[in-house]
Order: C-alpha cells, then structure tokens, then sequence
C-alpha cells in the first residue's frame, strides 16, 4: 500500500499557485510512485477526470472539525465530501488521520499582513499534522513581516510552538529566513529557491489524466511582449499612476516593433488586462489573450516571448526557469530578492512605492530591448547555480 500525503495551502484561482502543487505531485510520483495523493482544496469546482490526484474538500470549517473531533468518540463522522472525486465515502477526520505526510505550499500566508483568520487556517494545518504525529514539510514560501499590533501579538506565542514542528520549513527569501530566525530560533528551518525554478524535467502525465489536454493561444512568431499585470497596481490609490507607466511601456514598444500580448496570471487580474488592451488599443499593436489558462497553458504560451514585463511572481518565475528577461514591475521582498538572484535588480521597480519614478521605468525598459542578451547571459549563468540543489531532496529523508 502507498504513502498518503496531503498537499494544502494551493488553489487554482492563481496559476503560480497551481504550479506549485503540479510540481510537488510530479516529485511525489517519481520518488513514490505508488503513492496517493489528496489536494486539499476550499471547495473549488474542478473536474476529477482531469487529475491523477484526490480532493478533499478543505474549508475553514472543515478544518476546525477535524481538529476537534476525538477519535475514541462515534461522532467522528461529521460531514462527507461534498464532490464526488474527493475521496470517496470515507469522512475527512479518517482521510487525514490516515495520512503519511502533509506538504504546505502556502505562498506568503504567515505574515502580520494577513489576516489573522487566515494566519489560523495556516497554523491549523500545523496543529493537526502535529495532532496525528503526521511528518510535515513547509515548502519555500514567504515569511514576515511580524508587526502585530497589541491585540494580535498572541498569535506569536502560538508560532512559537508549533514551528518547531515540522520536519522542515523552508523560507524563500533571505529577509524570511532571518525573520523567523530572529523571532524564533528555528532548529528545522531552512533556505531555498522557489519550488518553480527546479529543472526536474516536469512529467504531465503525473498529475493530469489523458483526458486532460492543454490548449494554447496561438500567435505569431517573433517581436512578442507579454504584459502581465496585478490587480493590486490598479487600485483607486495607484490607477492613474500605472495607466500612466503602462502608457510610457506599450510607446517604448511601439517604437522599438514589438507586439504585446496583454494575458492574466490570476482570474483577479483580467478585468485590469481588458482596462490596459481597451485604454492603449489606438497604439495599434496592443493584443489582449481572453482566455484564462492553466499553469500548464501558461508556461507554455510564455515560451513565445523575447520579454517578459510583470507584476505577478509566478510569472516572472516561469520566464526566468524559460531564461527570458523580465522587466518586473512589483511589490515586496520577494520579487526584489527573485531580481538579486539573477543579477536582474537594474529591473525591478516597486512600482506601489512613492519613490518609483516612471521615467526610470521607460529608460530600462529602452535598455533591455537595446541589449536583451545581456540579461538573458546572466540569468543562463545564475540558473547553473540556483539548481545545483533542491528542496527536494528533504523527500530523501523521510526513508520510506
């Protein structure tokens, strides 16, 4: 009989999201192929002919239930799977308690930015793995900052206990290392790259069934430009000021011949991609990709472009892992630190910070387009570096 491993903290709304969980699924199976694997999701409608993996209908609630349930009580059967897929008859309190490991692959949920419902959920997970004394392993993902006020500093306290748990936590950026380093001593943390920089060769049909089949746009070859924006950018706050760099950035491409492809990362971010193609569609080269596709879909239409321009991570991600430029026009630490790693900083702009200058903006993006191998070069050379070692490899530990 297989190993039972559960992988929460992913969804399908983002697509970065789902390649994380398609990438972890791959690894399973090529290390233990007769294991089974169970996606807990937050009631996602998905279609289980599609997948080699079970659902299990993970909510809020759910969770809440699990934890609470005493399995030396008849009144562990509190509720069933609501899809059929899921996992079949059994109840959720069996189907967990029954598991060989849990794999978060949160992307930056423990942080005093969150809520502090969803810092729960996070820490639920942790609560029950330890619980059912199931192995648990944090995958990279984003730390801190921990500024909680007065009313929400308890919930360091709780931290404090049940990080030590699992069997490793690896932060994905330096600053997240050193934070809950600093806040917390941890003995099982470790450093390591985003999960979607691993070279491993992806094997589709680990995760997807035959009847799964990608559909990619199709546009011509050469002169592409994929815009990818961030709902975030387009907030009443800052929309007048990213209308304004996207105007300086689709005139720059214009003048250089370049066609740009206008595409979402996240369902979140469409309304904000037809806004950009309806707004700069007198340029005349301007075209927007309506279709929502999959990470698998994604990846490959990124394939078509000589440039990247981005505000989402994933996506910035999968053009590096393609070794295509990215002007990265984001938010945070995480996507100053992803420019460090491939000696990229010269293209990163926190484009929500008062000190990002449009200007600055428009004369980079004119110097990639003069002198693309340069940055193509160094992030080619980083990326010898970067995959010499995976966090993968903590799967070799377990000695199943």
């Amino acid at each position: 009989m297989g190993k039972k491993i559960m992988i929460v903290g992913a969804n399908f709304v983002d697509k970065g999201s789902q390649a994380k969980l398609y990438i972890v699924i791959d690894e399973l199976r090529k290390r233990f192929s007769d294991c089974e694997i169970y996606y807990a999701h937050n009631d996602e409608q998905l279609d289980v002919s599609l997948y080699r993996f079970g659902k299990i209908s993970f909510t809020k609630k759910t969770q809440s239930q699990v934890l609470k349930s005493n399995p030396l009580s008849s009144i562990t059967k509190l509720f069933k799977k609501k899809d059929e897929g899921s996992a079949g008859d059994k109840d959720n309190y069996d189907i967990v308690s029954q598991m060989d490991l849990i794999i978060d692959v949160s992307e930056h949920a423990l942080t005093s930015d969150s809520s502090m419902a969803d810092i729960e959920f996070y820490m639920n997970n942790i609560k029950i793995a330890k619980k059912f004394k199931i192995p648990m392993i944090i995958m990279p993902q984003s730390f801190g900052p921990f500024d909680f006020d007065v009313e929400t500093m308890y919930i360091l306290g709780e931290m404090k206990d049940l990080l030590f748990y699992p069997k490793a936590i690896y932060a994905r950026e330096q600053y997240g290392y050193d934070e809950l380093m600093g806040y917390f001593g941890l003995d099982n943390l470790r450093r390591s790259t985003d999960i979607l920089l691993v070279d491993n060769s992806f094997e589709l049909s680990n995760v997807c069934s035959r009847f799964y089949r990608p559909e990619v746009p199709e546009i011509p070859e050469g002169n592409n430009v994929a815009v990818i924006p961030n709902h975030r950018c387009f907030s009443k706050k800052y929309n007048d000021n990213t209308l304004d760099l996207y105007n300086k950035v689709f005139a720059a491409l214009k003048a250089a011949g370049k066609e740009v492809y206008i595409f979402c990362q996240s369902s979140e971010d469409m309304e904000d991609c037809k806004e950009l193609a309806t707004s700069f569609n007198p340029y005349g080269n301007i075209h927007l990709i309506e279709k929502e596709m999959d990470c698998v879909e994604l990846n490959h239409f990124l394939k078509n472009f000589e440039l990247v321009i981005s505000s989402r991570y994933a996506a910035c991600v999968q053009a590096y892992r393609n070794y295509i430029p990215v002007l990265l026009l984001g938010n945070g630490v995480k996507y100053k630190e992803l420019t460090e790693l491939f000696a990229q900083e010269e293209l990163y702009f926190d484009i929500l910070s008062e000190e990002c200058n449009n200007y600055d903006i428009e004369d980079a993006l004119k110097k990639l387009l003069a002198e693309p191998d340069v940055s193509k070069t160094r992030i080619q050379t980083r990326m010898l570096n970067i995959r010499e070692k995976s966090c993968f490899e903590v799967l070799d530990e377990l000695k199943w």
